[in-house]
């Protein structure tokens, strides 16, 4: 057999059998059996292509060891260290325990999933769409300390209070933007909230109809039972483009409700409110207008909102515990014991 053929089988069978041992040791540790672990990216088995493609190439490519010569078997039985052959033996092992690294980290990618170890999650079946005014109007201080800053509170509250709907955020003033798309990581979804300023977008107008319709597009082609687009403005739409009645109709046809909270008193002049188009549109959706002109009033707002929400249709979700971090630890174990060997006991000289 080639030295190369030689040293191939050796460090894939020294890789097979470190991976397999670290396995079995995770699993006795875990108390699981393979029968109660399944993949949920198996797909990713295909990058064990990778190392196993590395292990061929070194083989093929790397020059062979410089070989000593004797001129009898007794010269050879006489020479240190060649007598006692366990370390010979062994002196494909750091090779071996790097292949078997690899191999862990491969299976890791994979996410192995305990189906023993799982947890049910209710959840209500609600996609939320929340779209908030970013315009300069928003800075009027008629709810202290200002409109944008109670809106931001508010909302908070509110994503405390859906754990288990999927929300997304859209920002939006003379143009609209995606903040977040529909999630359930909603630790995320409120620090993003919290980052939310006044000049981000453009705030010389106020594009209700495009804040609307991008917050339409957040909710396109989910299943959820129920979907709501919630809009916090101060009610005036005067930037060209997208008619905010002509989004609410397409929401109607296609089963968005859409709810209104208009923020601001009326006598503020050149930033006054529209309540009439924000009841106009929840109207035409069978959403419901709101009107708040202080804290307390926004708050009430939203708990009706909550009030409102169809919670009956509950649907059971199973969340099954994750075990890749289980093989990460032993891979990185395989790593360090292949350099300790390397610079101690099986260092190789060239």
């Amino acid at each position: 057999m080639s030295w190369s053929a030689r040293w191939t089988l050796s460090v894939l069978g020294f890789g097979l059998l470190c991976a397999a041992v670290a396995i079995g040791v995770v699993l006795t540790i875990l108390g699981e059996g393979l029968r109660h672990v399944v993949l949920a990216q198996p797909w990713a088995l295909a990058l064990i292509v990778l190392p196993l493609l590395a292990l061929v190439l070194r083989a093929l490519l790397s020059p062979r060891p410089a070989a000593m010569r004797f001129t009898r078997t007794r010269s050879l039985q006489r020479t240190p260290g060649l007598r006692n052959n366990f370390w010979v033996v062994l002196a494909d092992l750091p090779d071996g325990l790097r292949f078997g690294a690899l191999l862990l980290l491969t299976l890791a990618c994979a996410r192995p999933q305990s189906t023993r170890m799982s947890e049910h999650v209710e959840h209500e079946g609600i996609d939320i769409a929340i779209a908030i005014d970013l315009s300069g109007s928003m800075e009027n201080q008629d709810l202290p300390p200002n409109r944008l800053t109670a809106a931001k509170l508010v909302i908070d509250d509110f994503i405390a209070r859906r754990p288990n709907d999927r929300i997304a955020l859209v920002g939006f003033g003379a143009q609209a933007s995606t903040v977040a798309p529909l999630t359930m990581d909603h630790a995320v979804l409120r620090k993003l909230i919290a980052q939310l300023r006044l000049g981000v977008v453009d705030g010389n107008q106020t594009a209700i109809g495009a804040g609307l319709g991008v917050a339409l597009n957040r909710l396109e082609g989910s299943e959820a039972d129920s979907k709501v687009i919630l809009l916090l403005t101060d009610g005036v739409h005067n930037a060209p483009g997208v008619d905010p009645d002509s989004v609410a109709q397409k929401a109607a046809e296609r089963g968005v409700a859409i709810y209104t909270v208009l923020m601001g008193r009326r006598e503020l002049g050149a930033t006054s409110v529209d309540a009439a188009q924000l009841e106009r549109l929840a109207s035409a959706t069978d959403g419901y207008a709101y009107v708040a002109t202080d804290i307390q009033a926004l708050q009430t707002s939203f708990q009706d909102v909550l009030d409102r929400l169809d919670t009956s249709e509950i649907q059971g979700e199973q969340i099954r515990a994750e075990l890749f971090h289980w093989l990460l630890w032993p891979a990185l174990l395989l790593l360090l014991l292949d350099v300790t060997l390397r610079n101690t006991r099986l260092r190789r000289f060239p």
